[in-house]
């Protein structure tokens, strides 16, 4: 499956070999924290010396003074930045090409959408990075990052995905259960504080309590130490309360299953470490989710910490905001101002909440500056491109914008936010059809 991958990252181990240091550029969640991670343990093992710096985007472009820089989660929509950079480029990512590269120097590109890979759903940054990693050296064990990546950019464990999993059960660094795939704690905080899936029991104690009497199980218990009987009844009555809920149906498949646990990494429930690890990107302390998963025990209670001050943050954003939510002809959106985050918010409005519509979420910043997130579902997804449609529309207003079919973004600025949000609904309803 990896054949044609692997010959780009051949190509960019001998790019790698002349060099002893590398300047490298990731993203700041956690597929781009974890890619960043399983690149920096291949260099170290390989003896060459790194600088990491966690991004946004390149929206602004990069000042390069180094001979090798490489980029994971990024580069792949940059032709223009990539173009500019009189050295040799490494490019990790999963995100669809966009236009032409013209390297000024020695290029290699790695990107499952180049090599005939679903990168939307069945290949994160992660999983591509440990492709990478693994021409560089025997870095088997880096299975259990990449499976943190598929996990926050909500992929689909199959193709490429599944090969890694299967390839990180196999060495012995992965183990799967059958069961419900949600972060770790008390049934009660879990069930609370969970976000995938979206429970809507946050601030509802007493509904929270009704439902752990019906399904007969003691909210104080640690959820991953349930029976297997336990687990199917709550399992079997998260199911129903999320269908009941106008959740996209598919969502169900998300966390059910099969679930996993990570035997090299220091937090074992890998829904939870790629909980954390996102958390400390979204908490702008990328380097305290960077240290966890380079092992690093010292960072550990930090990252518990940064999680769930921002989980909770999420939850209360969502009990603000919902009902703010606007209507386009087909679209629905939220404009915000100083908001927490748009993409947690945008992702559960637009699984949980809000399924029928695409779902955008804008986020206006007192600098002048706005930050959208764009998702849909995998049934939306079928019509609607929603990385095009942030494209051209964030174009049209003089902004830049990207990402996948199902969930994408945008960078624009305050004064074109109505002009933008018309663009999106007209786009959207284009490709739906609806016009």
């Amino acid at each position: 499956m990896f054949e044609m991958l692997r010959v780009e990252a051949k190509r960019a181990v001998r790019i790698l070999e002349k060099h002893e240091f590398a300047r490298v550029y990731t993203h700041y969640d956690v597929d781009g924290i974890s890619s960043g991670a399983i690149i920096a343990t291949a260099l170290l093992r390989r003896g060459i010396q790194f600088h990491l710096s966690f991004l946004s985007g390149l929206n602004d472009g990069v000042e390069v003074e180094d001979e090798l820089v490489i980029f994971a989660d990024m580069g792949s929509g940059y032709p223009d930045v990539i173009s500019s950079i009189d050295a040799n480029v490494i490019v990790v990512d999963h995100h669809f090409p966009v236009g032409r590269i013209e390297a000024r120097r020695e290029f290699a590109h790695i990107n499952p959408h180049l090599a005939g890979i679903d990168g939307s759903y069945e290949l994160s940054a992660s999983g591509t990075a440990f492709i990478f990693a693994n021409e560089v050296g025997d870095n088997s064990d880096l299975s259990s990052l990449a499976l943190l990546g598929m996990i926050g950019d909500k992929q689909k464990i199959s193709g490429g995905n599944a090969e890694i999993v299967k390839k990180g059960v196999e060495s012995g660094h992965i183990d799967e259960k059958e069961g419900l795939r949600m972060i770790s704690g008390s049934v009660r905080d879990v069930l609370r504080l969970s976000l995938e899936p979206y429970l809507d029991f946050y601030s509802k104690e007493e509904e929270l309590e009704e439902f752990l009497e019906r399904v007969r199980i003691n909210g104080d218990r640690e959820f991953d130490e349930l029976s297997r009987e336990e687990e199917r009844r709550l399992a079997n009555a998260i199911v129903l309360r999320v269908l009941n809920m106008n959740s996209y149906p598919g969502v169900v498949e998300d966390f059910t299953g099969k679930k996993f646990f990570l035997k090299s990494e220091l937090v074992r429930n890998a829904v939870m470490m790629s909980e954390i690890v996102n958390a400390t990107g979204r908490k702008a302390s990328q380097s305290i989710g960077f240290g966890i998963c380079m092992r690093d025990e010292s960072y550990l209670e930090k990252g518990h910490e940064l999680w769930r001050k921002f989980t909770v943050e999420i939850h209360e954003e969502i009990e603000r905001r919902r009902h703010e939510v606007k209507e386009g002809e087909c679209i629905r959106y939220l404009i915000m101002e100083e908001g927490s985050s748009t993409g947690p918010i945008a992702s559960v409005f637009s699984r949980y909440l809000f399924a029928d519509r695409p779902f955008v979420a804008i986020n206006i910043k007192k600098d002048g500056r706005v930050k959208v997130s764009a998702r849909s579902n995998q049934k939306l997804a079928e019509r609607v491109d929603l990385a095009e449609v942030m494209r051209i529309a964030a174009e049209k207003v003089g902004g830049r914008g990207g990402g996948h079919v199902v969930a994408a973004g945008a960078n624009i600025s305050a004064d074109v936010v109505d002009e933008f949000v018309k663009e999106v609904d007209r786009l959207c309803c284009t490709q739906l059809g609806w016009r």
